[in-house]
């Protein structure tokens, strides 16, 4: 069956979708620098309750990644993804609306269905836009990364100190929630109007149903083991947003509003970093660049706790989240180059159902490590065991780049997606 590449359609839609990713990211880490203001505010004993609604989030977004997969080869994937993203934003805007911890728990769970969708679902539409380049498409989608872990702790921790708008009991930590989860209730409902489909309706749920094929023994265990050594990478990386967070606030006395800031800046470098490192690592050479990057990134931030200097210390938080973005840009690009283009989202959604879900307990980790610190955890250098049990992580991480080899070849003739604006044939077997 021939279709045509979706020319300005499938630009609009890798637009559309990064601005999905950056919402996404941004619901998922606004909350890290209100922690100390959310545990004063609901009178919760220490920072681990707190911690505990993003954990939760997590880990319903990451589990549920497998049947969300196996929705986005079957099914429309632009309606998963606009869908998710509003019930997302409403769910967001309505912790702005409650000071009941249960309610905050629920949700998050729901919050955590919602956005689950993403990256299988994206992650699988995106390059099929751009057959002859996925492995870029798939860098270009994770600016979106970095935009939203930028904006969202950066906007959350400004918006909570600096907000004064009042309406009824709305507390200072929970006007971001009501200002981002509107804006992301309308970015859905543009993505649902403008966002192009690439598939053919038959191969999606139309009249002529056509199941797509089985992943395979060896492919699916390829995906678990990669996930199972990759997913220390996504552990630390998680990890490092509440660990930061908490340590600037504590260790070095800063408020809400500075730490935002910090960590959002930390994390706009993969508005750059992420297309960057795969054009830089193209066919042969990416994974290869992923193990370099993943060791330099597991060395840099084992150093934090030693750095006494604010500036040095952004300096430092810069250098390791560039570095373990982009290596989020080369994994996805070079598992993606790999794999059929009818089993991606399954691969991506089995695959952050293991590593993801690893990840998503991270922040109840590192918030129960230095509510066990008592008073030490004022003190810098009392961070040296968790900063340094998260660089070791990055290096085991590593590891994985051999098992991703043994998933196939890449397409050592992708081109850039610019050159894919004007239609052209690609036969669908």
């Amino acid at each position: 069956m021939a279709i045509r590449s979706g020319g300005v359609s499938a630009v609009s839609t890798l637009v559309l979708s990064t601005l999905l990713h950056a919402f996404t990211h941004a619901f998922a880490a606004m909350l890290v620098p209100l922690y100390l203001l959310m545990q004063a505010d609901l009178h919760l004993h220490g920072v681990q309750p707190a911690a505990i609604i993003v954990t939760v989030y997590g880990t319903v977004y990451m589990i549920l990644s497998y049947p969300a997969g196996v929705m986005a080869d079957r099914v429309s994937r632009k309606r998963m993804l606009g869908v998710g993203l509003v019930l997302n934003a409403v769910a967001i805007a309505l912790m702005g609306l409650t000071r009941s911890y249960e309610v905050l728990i629920a949700l998050a769970v729901l919050a955590g269905i919602a956005g689950t969708v993403f990256h299988p679902a994206a992650n699988a539409l995106v390059p099929e836009h751009f057959p002859k380049s996925p492995g870029m498409a798939i860098g270009l989608l994770g600016i979106g990364s970095g935009l939203g872990f930028f904006a969202g702790p950066q906007y959350a921790g400004w918006r909570a100190e600096s907000a004064h708008w009042h309406w009824q009991s709305v507390a200072n930590w929970q006007r971001p929630c009501l200002e981002l989860g509107a804006a992301g209730l309308v970015a859905g409902i543009l993505f649902l109007i403008f966002a192009k489909e690439a598939r053919p309706k038959a191969d999606r749920g139309g009249s002529v149903r056509i199941d797509p094929p089985a992943l395979g023994k060896k492919l699916r265990w390829g995906v678990v083991a990669t996930a199972a050594v990759l997913g220390c990478r996504d552990f630390a990386g998680v990890a490092c947003l509440t660990l930061a967070s908490i340590y600037l606030q504590k260790a070095m006395k800063l408020d809400a509003k500075e730490t935002g800031l910090i960590i959002g800046t930390m994390m706009l470098t993969g508005v750059v970093v992420n297309p960057l490192a795969v054009w830089l690592s193209p066919g042969r050479r990416r994974l290869p660049g992923l193990a370099i990057v993943l060791v330099i990134a597991g060395g840099t931030i084992a150093t934090v706790p030693f750095v006494a200097n604010r500036f040095e210390l952004l300096i430092v938080l810069c250098v390791f989240q560039a570095l373990q973005l982009g290596s989020y840009a080369m994994s996805d690009a070079g598992m993606l180059e790999r794999v059929p283009a009818n089993v991606r989202g399954r691969v991506v959604g089995l695959f952050l159902s293991i590593a993801g879900t690893f990840a998503a307990l991270s922040p109840w980790v590192m918030g129960f490590w230095v509510d066990t610190m008592g008073d030490r955890a004022h003190e810098r250098l009392s961070y040296l065991g968790p900063f340094g049990l998260l660089g070791a992580m990055m290096v085991i991480a590593a590891f994985s780049t051999p098992i991703i080899a043994k998933l196939g070849a890449p397409d050592e003739k992708a081109i850039s997606p610019l050159s894919e604006i004007m239609p052209a044939t690609l036969e669908i077997v």
